[in-house]
């Protein structure tokens, strides 16, 4: 069976630096898709301009999926965008 999301946000830029990481509206849910043409990565960390940070990549023309506590931000390489989800049955 497919995922099914129910969308609780608008999908925004992924912001590129670490000082503009953002929680997503505090979102323990995100899907997220590259649409850059190239690989490009998203990672998350647990403060604004952290230096320690979780990073995976996002293939181009793909989503994904990334479930993170509500408090965690996110910001990425390419041109990631990123909404707030939640799982639905």
């Amino acid at each position: 069976m497919a995922t099914r999301a129910l969308v609780l946000g608008n999908e925004i830029a992924v912001p590129t630096a670490a000082g503009s990481a953002t929680s997503f509206a505090q979102a323990t849910v995100i899907r997220v898709v590259n649409v850059s043409g190239s690989t490009g990565t998203i990672g998350v960390c647990t403060v604004v301009g952290a230096a320690t940070t979780n990073f995976i990549t996002i293939p181009t023309g793909t989503v994904e999926y990334v479930e993170k506590k509500s408090t965690d931000v996110c910001y990425g390489t390419g041109t990631i965008r990123a909404a707030k989800v939640g799982f639905t049955g």
